[in-house]
């Protein structure tokens, strides 16, 4: 059975219609601001570029059940690039302390460039973060290279993180040689 209780009649003033704006404003727009975070990057190469290209991709490796070690590169050009650091973040998220590593590889145009990289520890909750800074366990470094890669061939985003110094570079994945210098911490 169904009841249906009559609603007091409402009068609505000015004041109360500017209300009404301002509380469904105040409604969508962290809405408008949470859709915007959820934007895709464009790959480096557009669709339909028929001119040379190369591959680059990331490295790492878990540490732990609750810690990586990733190699990534983050902008090329200025233009951010999907990344492993937000891709093991993703599929991290609402694990725990677990962490999910997930390297990312992609298309770039085979043109010199400027490539921003990384070297960093990442960890499955954000308090294990702060734990490993404040134990002086948690490394980072990162800078921006000069890249020229070769049409056809692939290269990944790699270095070493220490206590002493920490340095990430990117190398040609068939020669094994490194092709860019090496960003360094001191």
């Amino acid at each position: 059975m169904t009841a249906f209780l009559p609603l007091p009649s409402m009068q609505v003033n000015l004041a109360d219609s500017e209300l009404l704006q301002m509380q469904r404003r105040s409604i969508l727009a962290p809405m408008f601001a949470l859709l915007a975070g959820c934007a895709t990057i464009p790959p480096p190469v557009p669709d339909g570029y028929a001119g040379p290209t190369a591959v680059l991709s990331d490295s790492g490796l878990p540490d732990s059940r609750s810690r990586a070690t990733l190699f990534s590169a983050l902008a090329l050009d200025g233009q951010p690039l999907a990344d492993s650091l937000t891709a093991t973040r993703k599929a991290s998220f609402n694990q725990g302390f677990a962490i999910t590593v997930r390297l990312s590889s992609r298309k770039i145009k085979a043109v010199p460039a400027k490539v921003r990289i990384i070297g960093t520890h990442q960890t499955g909750a954000p308090i294990h973060e702060l734990a490993a800074r404040a134990a002086g366990t948690f490394f980072s470094v990162e800078g921006t290279v000069d890249f020229k890669p070769v049409e056809g061939r692939y290269y990944t985003v790699t270095g070493k993180l220490s206590k002493e110094q920490s340095c990430v570079w990117i190398v040609d994945d068939e020669k094994f040689e490194q092709v860019t210098e090496k960003v360094c911490s001191p």
